[in-house]
């Protein structure tokens, strides 16, 4: 009978022991390794700079997967292809500047949101647009399956104005100052470290959006986590910090 409930408590051991393990080696695609989609065009969220990867959610998923006891291993893609990724299991998550909204919680899960910026509409100083109504018969320029192109498409219903779609805001931006389009439905953050900002100016604001990270619906455990994590450096004022940092 002893020796039955010796060999027990061993079982019961390395099963606490592996349900311990179980976060680090499964949560994961890779044991070990957070995989993160990244579309590198996103500042001051994330952008390439002298062919290194920086930017606010850079540092922030890094320290995520470090006090996870995870490396991280980003991965480019285009904004458009990044939550059908993360839905198809090529990456764990997601980030650059990704905002939260039923439609795409439909595709992906998000964790809870960390930032927060406007939807703006934005014009050339000496364009003589001064309302979102003078944008009636004019081009209207927005970055590819974002949701700038959402909005843009739900004014479309109540105004007459084309849709121009771009791969990356600074492909637009440049088309914008250069008169090649009228306006762009835009983030206020992205806006703030772009070239132009002598140039162009703001009609309106739109609505106020919240950035979180995506991640695969049925990684339950990963969004947990990575929740779990979030808080604790939200708690600690380490997110605020490096907003601030990343602001300037």
């Amino acid at each position: 009978m002893k020796k039955i409930c010796f060999l027990m408590a061993i079982v019961l051991i390395l099963a606490i022991s592996a349900c311990i393990s179980l976060p680090s080696e499964q949560i994961t695609i890779k044991t070990g390794t957070l995989s993160v989609g990244v579309f590198k065009h996103a500042p001051p969220a994330v952008y390439e700079q002298n062919g290194e990867l920086i930017g606010f959610e850079v540092e922030l998923v890094s320290e995520i997967a470090k006090r996870m006891n995870l490396n991280v291993e980003f991965k480019e893609y285009m904004f458009s292809t990044l939550l059908n990724a993360v839905a198809n299991n090529e990456i764990d998550c997601a980030i650059s500047d990704i905002s939260i909204s039923p439609e795409r919680e439909k595709i992906v899960s998000f964790t809870r949101a960390y930032s927060h910026t406007e939807l703006v509409v934005l014009v050339r100083k000496e364009s003589g647009i001064q309302t979102i109504t003078d944008l009636n018969g004019k081009k209207i320029g927005v970055v590819d399956d974002t949701i700038h192109e959402t909005k843009a498409k739900s004014l479309q219903k109540s105004m007459d104005f084309e849709i121009i779609e771009y791969e990356t805001p600074i492909e637009l931006y440049n088309d914008l100052n250069n008169g090649k389009i009228d306006a762009t439905i835009s983030e206020m953050d992205n806006f703030k470290v772009s070239s132009y900002m002598d140039q162009l100016e703001l009609i309106d604001t739109l609505e106020v959006l919240y950035s979180g990270i995506a991640v695969n619906k049925n990684n339950k455990e990963l969004l947990h986590e990575m929740d779990r994590v979030l808080l604790e450096l939200e708690t600690e004022g380490y997110i605020e910090e490096l907003k601030q940092k990343w602001s300037n």
